[in-house]
Order: C-alpha cells, then structure tokens, then sequence
C-alpha cells in the first residue's frame, strides 16, 4: 500500500498522472495494436520499419536527437525554469511532435521553411492545442468522441472522388470547429472554477515548453539539414571525379564557397559542379564553387522575375518583343500537366485494349493537382476511335491554348499552343504544323 502511493505520488511529481482524454487515448491504441498486430504480414512489415528506422546512419540520428533534447532540459534546469512535472509532456513531446520535426530536415532546403516551422512552433495553432488538452470530458465521452474526430481527419484524405474529397472537407471543417468552440468553452469553465487554487506560472511554463522545445529542434534540422546535403554532394563530386585519388580539396572548396547555405548545397547536389570535382586545389575548387553559386544566384533573380511578371501582366493583352504573351499565368503549370498526361498515355498504350485511353483522365480523377493545376483541371481530351491518334488541351486564365497529342503509337509526341484549340488530330491539324515537335507551333512550351 505504502509502495503504490509512492508510485501514485513519483507520478503526480513527474507529471505521469494521466487524465481521461489521454486514457481513451490510450484504451483506443491498445485496441488498434492488438487488432493490427494480430496479422502476421502486418508483423513482418513492422519489424521490417523497425530495421530500417535502426540502420547506422538513422541511429546516430536519433542518438544525437535524443541528447539535443536532454541538452535542453540541462539548460534549462541551469537557469532555473525546469519543473520535474514538464517530464511526461517532454516524453510525449519528443516521441511524436518532435520525432515528425526533426525527421523534416529533409525539407529544410525549401524556400521559407525556416519561416514556416517557426511560425508553426509558435502560432496560435499551438496555443489552442495546449488549451484544449486542459480540461478532458468524462471517459466514455472521450471514448465516443476521439474516433468520431479521428473519422473526419482521415476521411478527406483517403476519399478518391474530387466531389466527395471536397464535401468531406467540408464537413471536417464545420465539425472540428464546433469541437474547438466546445473545448474552449469546456476549459474557460474548467480554469475559471479552479482560479484561486491554480498554479498560473506553471500553467504558462507548460504553454511554452513545446514552443521551446520545437524551436530548439529546428536548430537541430537545419544543421542535419546541411550536414545531409553536404553529403549527398560530396558524393556526387566523387561520382564525377570518379578517381581513386582523394577529393578533400573540391569538398573544402564548395564548402568555403557554399557556407551553410542549404539552398545552394542542394543544388550542388543535384549537379552542375563538374568544374568544382576536377578542381586541383582548394583554391580553383572555390573559384569554380563560387561560379556555381553565382549561377545559382541568376536563375533565382530570373525565376523572382518571371513571378513578379506574372503579377504584373495579370489580365494583359500585350505581347512582348518576340510576339509572345506576357500573361503567363498557368503556363508551366499547364505544360507539366500536359506532359504528365502524355506519359501516362504512352505507358498505358500497349494495355489491353493496345492503344491511347479515352478516359485516362477519369482514371486520374482528373487530379492534376502535383502539377500545380486545380480541380477540375479543366483539360480536355480527345481519343480517335480506334485508339491510334489522340490529343489534350487546356485554357490558361489569358486565354492562351496548349495542347499536346500522338498521331501514331509512342513516343510520337505533337505540340501546339495558341489563341485557339486544335480542330483535328495531330499529324491532321494544320495547326500542329508538318511533323512532330516543331517548335515553332509550340512557342511558348519551354518558355
């Protein structure tokens, strides 16, 4: 008995006492697990993750996580803000949200992403999920409500029609803000009935613990974030140098000349740095670094400027110099979309029945939303009925028409674009010109 309140009171002090919502959650996992893990495929494949999640390099990962995280709490326990109850909500903290943070470093290199996973640390999404945590329903409430809420968070996910996609979200909207609205007011009672007994420092060291913690990973994922690049290039100037004698003058070389910059490192890991690997010494390694970077540098002031175009020209009738639109809205966009489709049709080609697919499009769900369109995508397709011949073309906001197509089976590819759709087939239509890829029928394709 003494024993079990010694228990009870190390867990109060720690901060291990779990309330109902935390309860259900976990009532809700043990049935999950045992149900998942009752299938023998779902075992193997498990311990096939855990394998790959342990491997050297993932392990000394998680080992230098791991001791980032301990690093804070001995800081924090220096200067004096460190409360013994904050342990639970660190463990928690560390084994999910972190775990998900720090396994984004991968992600680092995009534009902005410093900016966003700050914000994202400490915004008022934050916020409003330390105080809806405050104050738990009663248990079988809580058992009732989590996979009610778990259905509306997956459902707009999985759902494979745009229609039901969008009413879906839709409906997780409305319900996640009616259960935000209701935890608010649960908790604003719960705090105002517990006013004069509350501990308001430790309430506020708790609602910014995770906004500490997250913010200290970040440092953390942007430097595995450079380290990781750094790698990934160092082995491509080993590729290309493809010597046996070593190459630590090229790799210091871009280092001086990359400096902690992920963007540049990134690229320089996707290429463009043969001068760099056939560099004799660190300096000329830096001079050719430096002209990478300076290139780098150009095609960021020239994609800055073709944005800023597109702005600018937005709802334009001019043309510039060479005769082209300078509304260029949906261009690219409309171009990925039509080459991807193009793909897509030469790989389904040979299927039964051999040739091009009349309603590949309904395959898709006409999703072309990793392209940068939306839904609808607002591209139309024709197939010959014989299946031989077959073209697509999309409107873009200026009213410029792309279109691509096949007169005979694959990689035949056709190009057009301009101020209106193709009448015929390719190889037909004048207006696709006298054989494939001419690209004056196709000026602003690869603009």
């Amino acid at each position: 008995m003494v024993r079990s309140m010694d228990m009870t009171a190390w867990l109060g002090t720690y901060g291990f006492e779990l309330n109902n919502r935390e309860w259900a959650s976990l009532i809700w996992l043990g049935v999950f697990a045992v149900f998942v893990l009752c299938k023998p495929s779902v075992r193997s494949s498990l311990r096939a993750c855990i394998r790959s999640a342990f491997t050297p390099k993932l392990a000394a990962v998680w080992l230098i996580y791991l001791t980032w995280i301990a690093a804070l709490v001995v800081l924090a326990h220096w200067v004096g803000i460190w409360k013994a109850v904050l342990t639970k909500n660190t463990v928690v903290w560390t084994a999910t949200a972190g775990l998900a943070s720090v396994a984004s470093f991968t992600e680092a290199w995009k534009p902005r992403y410093f900016r966003r996973a700050v914000l994202k640390a400490v915004g008022i999404v934050v916020v409003l999920e330390y105080l809806t945590t405050l104050a738990a329903f009663r248990l079988w409430a809580e058992l009732v409500l989590q996979p009610i809420l778990l259905l509306f968070a997956v459902a707009p996910i999985v759902a494979r029609e745009p229609g039901e996609r969008v009413t879906w979200q839709r409906a997780s909207t409305w319900v996640f803000l009616v259960f935000l609205v209701a935890m608010l007011g649960h908790t604003a009672l719960t705090l105002h009935a517990s006013r004069d007994t509350m501990d308001w420092g430790l309430f506020a060291l708790q609602a910014i613990w995770p906004m500490a913690l997250a913010l200290w990973v970040l440092v953390l994922a942007i430097g595995l974030a450079v380290v990781a690049s750094y790698e990934q290039a160092f082995h491509r100037l080993d590729w290309i140098r493809d010597e046996d004698t070593s190459a630590w003058k090229p790799k210091l070389g871009l280092v001086l000349a990359l400096q902690w910059r992920l963007k540049w490192i990134h690229e320089a890991a996707k290429g463009g740095t043969f001068h760099v690997a056939h560099a004799d010494s660190v300096r000329s390694a830096f001079q050719a670094a430096r002209a990478f970077r300076g290139l780098q540098i150009s095609e960021k002031k020239r994609e800055d400027a073709y944005q800023a175009d597109l702005l600018r020209y937005a709802g334009s009738a001019e043309l510039d110099e060479t005769g082209r639109p300078r509304d260029k809205r949906e261009f690219r966009e409309t171009v990925r979309a039509l080459e991807w489709l193009h793909t897509c049709q030469a790989g389904w080609y040979r299927r039964e029945p051999v040739g091009y697919k009349p309603d590949l499009i309904e395959r898709f769900s006409d999703d072309f939303t990793a392209q940068g369109l939306p839904i609808p995508s607002g591209i139309s397709m024709v197939v010959s009925e014989d299946g031989q011949r077959w073209y697509a073309w999309r409107r873009t906001p200026s009213g410029r028409c792309f279109a691509i197509g096949a007169s005979q089976a694959p990689p035949n590819q056709w190009l057009y674009d301009g101020p209106t759709v193709p009448r015929d087939f390719p190889g037909l239509g004048v207006e696709w010109g006298d054989a494939p890829l001419v690209l004056d029928k196709a000026p602003n394709w690869y603009d």
